[in-house]
């Protein structure tokens, strides 16, 4: 009874509910029929569509490609004025990847746009540095030194990544200027200072050299001072004229200078011989010459007084850089000191020759214990001296005279003499000769050396006598007696 009666008010329940609830949705269907609010319904799509794209857009950001550079770093070396091609290739290549070119943390270019933050003139970038077309590459046109350096491909994205090229612009050796003390021109005395400007990439060592007849050679650490582009030789003498040359290289190339060298200095005067035989009447000839890059001025002396031209005493003449004055003696006062004077800009030099009646001896000469030398008088020779002394210990000069040779070669005397005989023991000597003629004594020669060895003596064998000889008979008696003297000692 009480479960039926349950059962009536849950059904009585349920009809009341579904018939509020059929009135309310007949109620919403009338408003909106009247009156629809489409910016609400716009509203709620755009916010559903927001969500949407907000979904899609992180499935993206997830699943984006990170791109990576495929060059790999790498060195340039590059002629100066040639055109370079610096490789930066992208993978994937997509419009979204942007590239940055960057040299020694200077920025040049981000994508194909130069970076005007910078100023490019100031780095000697002008229009030689470009994107190559359709690429990613830097392209540097008319290379120069200063564009050396490292230059940087890298890509702007969340993962950066780059790679690193290392360009060497490469230039032979250029020998931009080669110089010398006043053109070259030097005097004796001054320094000589050599200057080489060279200009190259790498920067290209010197090497100096000097010619010596056909052959270049190397000039050395005590040759001059070096310091830098410059090589100084203090205090030129004569000998150091000639070409000097600047030799550059780099490992690239090679280049070479030439600049000649011109050293003057006071005439250096030569004569042929210091003195001179003559006699009374017979014309001597007195020879003299000059070394000098430049024509001297030559004079002549006689004991100190100078000479003129216009002397009928003696007659000179002269042919370029050297001149002979012609002497004929008349009476004794005209032998004496002639002087041979050359004078130029830098000053003067002179010889004298003594002009002698005297006997003049020349070219002693040793062979062993032999000896010869040259003689020359006008006059009679009288006495040849020899003098020869023992060089070890305190051995005294002894005095040796040597014949006079019966023939002569008009007023020269030529003479030969073997020692031999008077060398008693081996070793050294030393010997020197004067002379003299019916006018006065010479001067001893310089002293010259002997070496002589004694020759070794034969052997002088006894000698043996036959058996039947009267030597052998007389020593028989001998042995007997004494064989006999003996025996009774032993009895």
């Amino acid at each position: 009874m009480e479960l039926k009666r349950m059962s009536i008010c849950l059904a009585l329940f349920v009809l009341a509910c579904i018939s509020h609830c059929s009135e309310a949705r007949h109620s919403l269907v009338r408003r909106g029929a009247d009156e629809v609010n489409y910016d609400e319904l716009q509203n709620d799509e755009g916010a559903d569509d927001e969500a949407q794209n907000d979904a899609e857009g992180n499935d993206e950001e997830d699943t984006a490609v990170v791109a990576k550079i495929v060059t790999q770093s790498a060195l340039y070396n590059v002629t100066i004025g040639r055109t370079v091609r610096l490789e930066c290739l992208v993978s994937p290549a997509t419009a979204s990847v942007v590239v940055q070119w960057t040299r020694n943390n200077t920025k040049y270019f981000i994508g194909t746009q130069k970076d005007y933050e910078q100023d490019l003139a100031s780095y000697s970038v002008g229009d030689r540095f470009s994107i190559a077309a359709n690429s990613t590459d830097l392209l540097i046109r008319e290379v120069r030194p200063s564009d050396s350096g490292i230059y940087t491909c890298g890509i702007l994205q969340f993962k950066p990544v780059h790679i690193q090229h290392h360009l060497v612009v490469v230039e032979s050796p250029r020998i931009l200027m080669f110089t010398a003390t006043n053109n070259g021109q030097l005097v004796e005395g001054s320094d000589l200072v050599l200057t080489c400007k060279v200009s190259g990439s790498p920067p290209p060592k010197i090497v100096w050299s000097r010619g010596e007849g056909n052959v270049n050679k190397r000039l050395q650490e005590n040759d001059a001072t070096y310091l830098g582009n410059t090589l100084t030789i203090k205090n030129v003498r004569r000998s150091h004229s000639g070409s000097y040359y600047c030799y550059a290289f780099n490992g690239v190339g090679t280049n070479q200078s030439e600049v000649h060298v011109v050293v003057r200095g006071k005439p250096r005067v030569h004569v042929e011989r210091t003195v001179v035989n003559s006699a009374i009447g017979v014309e001597a000839i007195l020879e003299c010459a000059v070394h000098d890059d430049a024509a001297s001025y030559i004079r002549w002396y006689k004991d100190g007084q100078r000479i003129e031209d216009s002397s009928r005493a003696y007659s000179i003449s002269s042919d370029g850089q050297r001149s002979n004055l012609s002497v004929i003696p008349r009476h004794d006062d005209d032998f004496g000191t002639f002087t041979c004077e050359a004078e130029n800009e830098q000053g003067s030099h002179n010889r004298s020759i003594d002009l002698v009646q005297s006997p003049v001896l020349e070219d002693l000469q040793v062979d062993g214990p032999k000896i010869s030398l040259t003689i020359h008088s006008h006059q009679p020779v009288e006495v040849i001296e020899l003098q020869l002394k023992e060089l070890d210990g305190d051995a005294e000069w002894k005095t040796l005279n040597v014949p006079v040779p019966q023939s002569r070669n008009t007023h020269e005397y030529q003479v030969d003499y073997s020692l031999e005989d008077h060398l008693s023991n081996g070793g050294k000597y030393e010997v020197t000769v004067k002379v003299k003629n019916d006018k006065s004594w010479s001067a001893h020669t310089n002293p010259a050396v002997i070496e002589y060895e004694l020759r070794p003596q034969p052997i002088q064998h006894a000698s043996v006598l036959p058996g039947g000889s009267a030597h052998s008979l007389e020593s028989t008696p001998i042995f007997l007696a004494t064989a006999l003297m003996y025996l009774l000692v032993r009895m």
